[in-house]
């Protein structure tokens, strides 16, 4: 549940990626409620303000959702800066992380959410993250 100390149930971090953005997709399309709007706060994030807009507006349009880009939260979130990590992680209740290859990018993600009480989800398929 989205609070006051953390706006977002939920983050899709790397959302302008390949996989991000079929998440962000599936997100906005599974949250919808019957009236069209979104039933949760949730938010992508990623490096790139413009990027992740576009991301939005794509899945507005395939999704018939105008509104969905004014729905969702935008944060400006870089793998190589773990302060802004850390700022991600304490705006949600849960990190769904998207950004890959996690033998590289897999643990600053995992630490930044265990050091400010997020859970993570990720969408590994690398055995030896498994």
């Amino acid at each position: 549940m989205a609070t006051k100390q953390r706006p977002f149930h939920l983050v899709v971090f790397g959302a302008s990626g390949f996989t991000g953005q079929f998440v962000t997709e599936e997100v906005a399309r599974e949250q919808m409620d019957p009236e069209g709007s979104s039933r949760l706060a949730w938010a992508v994030a990623g490096r790139c303000r413009e990027k992740l807009q576009r991301v939005l507006e794509r899945a507005a349009e395939k999704l018939g959702r105008p509104t969905l880009p004014t729905e969702v939260g935008i944060i400006i979130c870089d793998i190589s800066n773990p302060a802004s990590l850390d700022e991600m992680a304490k705006q949600a209740t849960i990190v769904l992380n998207c950004v890959g290859p996690y033998r590289f990018y897999g643990e600053p993600v995992v630490k930044a959410c265990v050091e400010n009480g997020t859970s993570c989800i990720d969408i590994s398929g690398e055995p030896h993250v498994l």
